[in-house]
């Protein structure tokens, strides 16, 4: 079975394709690079925003079925910038109607779930420690213990959103970046009291973001960007001040160009986050949002199959 999953970010659309059986098998991946937060204003999504979301679905949507994915095995999900915009429940009608399919809007907490299970699909995601996935809308921090949540929160502070609050012009100067960092310290303190790193766990982290920080470090060292890879948190704060300053601008520009602006102000996060649980290291594991909830879809079938099979045996 082919199955497609949409992940409608703040900063890009993004769609897997998957041969679905017991487990999953990512066969086509295609990222486009909506910005639906560029249109976003007063709170509220745009006509254009609407517009640019619907055409990015629909071409996905042209793309699983070119990878013989069938119309009922195409799903969608919107996370922290449909969830937060004041019209979400216009923009779903609409995007609903005009893509013929529906829309699974997540909550934070969800998001941070179905992230968690994707990494754990990864098979490099340890049984004990704390995931931070970062969007360009919001992070989810979950804790974990032998391989089960233990709690999970969900903050508007991802990497776009950072961008959009504290940088006036092309890049985040120095000064920016130290009022950015001592707002991520006040909006992080709910970590201190819901989120625990459990004894001998390890700082997790997934997303995009953390993915181009890897390429970066590694271009830095000299080494092979495999997953799951371990950053040092003083590499990320030199990452940090570094960007900040110019002096790594060109070399960020050349591996992530389409998150160069705002991917300083997402390793901020991943700084602030780790200083807050008491970690020097971190891990980047590949899996996500769209393994995690492709693989969701799977155990549902398999349980409502092994439920009504058995019945009409």
């Amino acid at each position: 079975m082919r199955l497609a999953v949409i992940d409608i970010g703040s900063n890009t659309i993004k769609m897997t394709v998957f041969d679905a059986k017991e487990s999953q098998t990512a066969i086509y991946s295609k990222t486009v690079h909506a910005r639906l937060s560029a249109h976003v204003s007063d709170g509220y999504l745009s006509r254009n925003g609407i517009r640019t979301l619907v055409c990015a679905v629909n071409a996905l949507k042209r793309d699983a079925r070119a990878y013989r994915c069938k119309r009922q095995n195409i799903y969608a999900f919107a996370t922290a910038c449909i969830r937060e915009a004041k019209n979400r429940e216009i923009v779903l009608r609409i995007a609903e109607r005009s893509t013929k399919m529906k829309i699974d809007l997540l909550s934070g907490e969800r998001e941070g779930e179905i992230c968690f299970i994707g990494a754990l699909c990864s098979g490099r995601c340890p049984q004990n420690g704390v995931l931070a996935d970062l969007g360009g809308g919001s992070c989810e921090f979950i804790s974990f213990e032998n391989g089960n949540i233990t709690d999970k929160i969900s903050l508007s502070i991802g990497a776009v959103a950072n961008y959009r609050k504290f940088v006036s012009g092309d890049y985040i100067t120095p000064s920016e970046l130290s009022k950015l960092l001592k707002h991520l310290g006040d909006e992080t303190s709910p970590i201190g009291d819901r989120i625990k790193m459990p004894i001998g766990g390890e700082m997790i982290l997934t997303g995009g973001s953390a993915r181009a920080t890897v390429n970066i470090v590694s271009a830095l060292r000299s080494d092979s960007a495999t997953l799951p890879y371990t950053l040092k948190l003083c590499e990320i704060e030199d990452l940090c001040q570094k960007s900040a300053s110019g002096e790594l601008r060109d070399l960020v520009e050349k591996i992530a160009k389409e998150r160069a602006k705002a991917l300083p102000c997402g390793v901020a996060v991943f700084c602030i986050a780790a200083k807050a649980l008491g970690k020097d290291t971190l891990t980047v594991v590949s899996g996500g949002a769209r393994e995690g909830y492709a693989q969701t879809l799977i155990n549902k079938r398999k349980k409502e199959f092994k439920i009504y099979g058995n019945k009409r045996k």
